[in-house]
């Protein structure tokens, strides 16, 4: 990613999340349909975009990578308690202590899911939207839990600037990862990549499947869901046409220069 993209991700999360002491309350239907929207884009992006090259490098090895990628996301919804599908719903005890399981889970899975951003290609900026959207009501859920916990103010926004920073991190080590020349880690990001598409799968089905109280769709949200998942395709679309185009101009000669 460019430095500017690192900036907006960090400053978009933080900017979100201090929404909460503005508005304090945010309808939450409205959260719904954008969480709605970025688990659709999010599912289609994987399915177009992310998978394809991964199964190809890896084959019958990049299906143990992903299911691997997938449970530990369930692994991490114990610590997070699924914050990170856009719950700002909390639980009617409060807490008196700073919930750091939370907090380590919810940090651990941002740094993962980031590490894609580090491809140099369409698709790193196809997801980079995607992430942004997608860790926009979890800022804000992260923030109206700590403060509903009894945490200070000062505490919840350095918490919050921490999570922020867990997104851009991620891609840097990513990147890192992917022009490494030590030991050839290069040559293992693939695996990486189909853990984290793993993870993925299991945010953006679990998101579908759970912004609604009684798991039913509604004509709203499936306007919603098939709007993400078009943009994605259309997206996917454009690609598959600028990468054929560059390819036939790679192979068309060049007319002879007249001397």
């Amino acid at each position: 990613m460019s430095p500017f993209e690192y900036l907006i991700l960090f400053l978009a999360i933080v900017g979100s999340g201090l929404v909460y002491f503005s508005f304090k309350k945010i309808e939450g239907n409205y959260l719904k349909l954008i969480l709605s929207f970025t688990g659709s884009f999010l599912f289609a992006l994987i399915v177009l975009d992310l998978m394809p090259p991964v199964f190809e490098h890896l084959q019958h090895r990049a299906g143990m990578f992903l299911l691997l990628g997938f449970f530990l996301q369930v692994m991490l919804d114990f610590f997070s308690e699924g914050i990170e599908h856009g719950h700002i719903h909390v639980h009617t005890h409060t807490h008196k202590t700073f919930p750091i399981g939370m907090m380590i889970g919810l940090c651990l899975h941002s740094f993962i899911e980031a590490i894609p951003l580090s491809q140099s290609n369409n698709t790193h900026q196809h997801l980079f939207w995607g992430i942004l959207l997608h860790h926009v009501p979890v800022a804000f859920a992260l923030v109206a839990m700590l403060i509903q916990s009894q945490v200070t103010k000062q505490i919840a926004i350095i918490s919050l600037i921490v999570f922020a920073g867990m997104s851009p991190l991620g891609a840097f080590v990513g990147n890192a990862l992917q022009s490494s020349s030590i030991n050839n880690l290069h040559n293992y990001f693939d695996y990486v990549m189909a853990t984290v598409i793993g993870i993925l799968l299991h945010i953006s089905t679990t998101i579908l499947f759970e912004s609604n109280n009684d798991h039913r769709f509604n004509f709203k949200k499936l306007m919603i869901v098939a709007a993400g998942a078009g943009i994605a395709l259309v997206v996917a679309f454009v690609d598959l046409i600028m990468k054929k185009v560059k390819r036939e101009n790679a192979n068309t000669p060049n007319p002879p220069t007249r001397g």
